[in-house]
């Protein structure tokens, strides 16, 4: 492995663990899921460390990382791609109401 997740790398992350009036219990769930696709993109070299999550009534709908690497497509940006996902899962271009998280 060229480059071996550590924590250290997102120390901001740190502050909030404990706080629950800052992050709930069901934001870190999906907060927590959201660096673990960063470590996933970095880890098979598919992008920079930038995970995301589209939520709809506590389910996650889309799950991604960075893909700019990997498409050699400069609009596969983390958000974008989590955009992308959704719609295409749910068949539908509308995603209000639903919840994104990306880091």
């Amino acid at each position: 492995m060229w480059w071996k997740p550590r924590m250290e790398l997102f120390p901001w992350l740190l502050h909030f663990a404990g706080h629950q009036e800052v992050v709930q219990d069901r934001d870190h769930k999906f907060l927590t899921k959201v660096v673990e696709e960063a470590y996933k993109g970095v880890e098979c070299r598919d992008g920079g460390p930038f995970g995301a999550v589209v939520v709809c009534n506590d389910e996650v709908v889309a799950s991604c990382h960075n893909m700019v690497l990997r498409n050699t497509d400069p609009t596969a940006h983390v958000e974008v791609t989590a955009i992308r996902e959704a719609c295409k899962k749910l068949n539908q271009i509308e995603l209000s109401g639903m919840f994104f998280y990306s880091l």
